[in-house]
């Protein structure tokens, strides 16, 4: 009786985070394309290969994987001038909630094991805006492989997959130094601190060297292409700067501070029930560490961004630090593991749905919003790409109402045309489309 009652607490439990990532998940339809999603997806069509090495890769963006995603998937959508925003997200989110859930049946408690990694992915979502990096296709093929990435690696020390796989392990920290200039930072101070650890030099070689080639790569072209033309660069302000990092930073930790408590007490119990063995000093060293080079990662992140825009740009930046940030206290959490007392692992599910359920209480509103919404999204987009594919110089566009969660539309109503100088906004759905003049109409539900 008791071993059914605590199977049926599990399964309430886990519909807590499976029911709000469910609640996100189905606003991916209302997911649009922003003025730079046209704009670089007309250059992917008109210049192809060219211009995602010279533009992007080896310009403005050095990001091999995510530029090469976000390319292909460009590519296709202006081959079929469709969208193809929500498939092209599901693929990414798919990403995303898999890579907590690696090792799942390694364990024999695969429920719990199973909440662990739910809990994880619905906190990485709460207590912070999510539009710019979850939904727009642009920020989400760079950032959401950053963090499943990241997730990737932490997981796989948590399970002691890192031990008997390094292969996979290596391959993760380059998938998110590939994916990010951000996750280049993180991958830098990552894999020399996670190959300290081997003794093996083959090991030690495996988990170090890819990373650090690809994060040479990316800080190569930074400094000879982007920050060389100064482009959005400000001047530095040194000490100031860095005081301003760090008390971002610290804003970023007081967020949804009462949630991530209780998602650290939660994990530390349910992963001491799971393995209830105290870690080795290296696997508690090694998770140690993690922590810290994504808390360092994270502070970098913030002061870059200060020394480009001369503010804390931008939502999707905040975004990922918030993600780090919890990834950094399962890390914590996972090295602490409490042995005594067992009351409290059994209060691990509990603990798990609750933090999931406070995280998500401010964000109730704005979900049922954005879903009573989500129809006239559709109207919108259906016909404003419906528009731009009829035949004649002119299209009209009607902006979508704006989403609370999804984002909205960086464009304003107005009518344009391609002799007038437009701005860069209208200028890119008219050359994606290949219009003259564009109508933008005021949103209606």
């Amino acid at each position: 009786m008791r071993v059914l009652l605590s199977r049926a607490c599990l399964a309430l439990c886990l519909l807590v985070p499976l029911l709000i990532l469910a609640l996100h998940l189905a606003l991916l339809p209302a997911a649009q394309w922003q003025s730079d999603d046209f704009i670089t997806a007309a250059y992917a069509r008109d210049f192809g290969l060219r211009y995602l090495w010279q533009a992007r890769l080896d310009g403005w963006s050095p990001r091999p994987l995510s530029e090469t995603l976000l390319f292909v998937y460009e590519r296709l959508a202006a081959g079929l001038l469709r969208p193809l925003a929500t498939p092209f997200l599901l693929l990414l989110w798919t990403g995303f909630v898999a890579a907590p859930l690696a090792g799942v049946r390694r364990h024999r408690e695969r429920g719990l094991r199973l909440l662990l990694g739910l809990a994880t992915a619905c906190m990485m979502l709460l207590g912070h805006p999510v539009a710019d990096m979850y939904y727009w296709p642009a920020s989400a093929a760079a950032y959401m492989p950053t963090l499943a990435a990241s997730s990737l690696v932490l997981f796989l020390l948590l399970d002691g997959g890192a031990a008997a796989r390094p292969g996979l392990l290596s391959l993760a920290l380059v998938a998110g130094a590939a994916s990010s200039e951000a996750g280049a930072m993180a991958g830098l101070l990552l894999a020399p601190a996670l190959a300290a650890g081997e003794r093996d030099r083959a090991r030690m070689a495996l988990l170090s060297l890819p990373t650090l080639a690809v994060c040479a790569f990316v800080f190569w072209v930074l400094l000879h292409h982007r920050a060389a033309a100064h482009v959005e660069t400000m001047q530095p302000g040194h000490a100031a700067l860095w005081r301003q990092a760090l008390a971002t930073l610290t804003g970023d930790l007081g967020q949804a501070g009462l949630a991530r408590l209780l998602f650290l007490a939660g994990f530390a119990w349910g992963w001491g029930k799971l393995d209830p063995a105290p870690p080795a000093l290296r696997a508690r060293l090694r998770l140690i560490a993690f922590a810290g080079c994504l808390a360092i990662a994270a502070g970098l992140t913030a002061y870059a961004s200060l020394l480009q825009f001369g503010t804390s740009c931008c939502e999707r930046h905040d975004s990922l630090r918030q993600g780090w940030l919890v990834l950094a206290l399962a890390a914590l959490a996972g090295a602490w593991r409490p042995a005594r007392p067992i009351l409290l692992r059994r209060l691990a599910p509990a603990a798990l749905a609750l933090a999931c359920l406070l995280g998500a209480a401010p964000r109730l509103l704005p979900l049922r919003h954005d879903l009573r919404v989500l129809p006239a999204i559709l109207r919108a987009e259906s016909r404003n790409w419906r528009s731009g594919r009829g035949a004649g110089p002119a299209m009209t566009y009607r902006l979508p109402p704006p989403a609370l969660v999804a984002g909205r539309v960086n464009l304003q109503p107005g009518t344009y045309g391609q002799d007038a100088r437009p701005p860069w906004q209208a200028h890119g759905i008219m050359l994606f489309f290949g219009k003259r003049s564009l109508t933008v109409l005021p949103a209606r539900r």
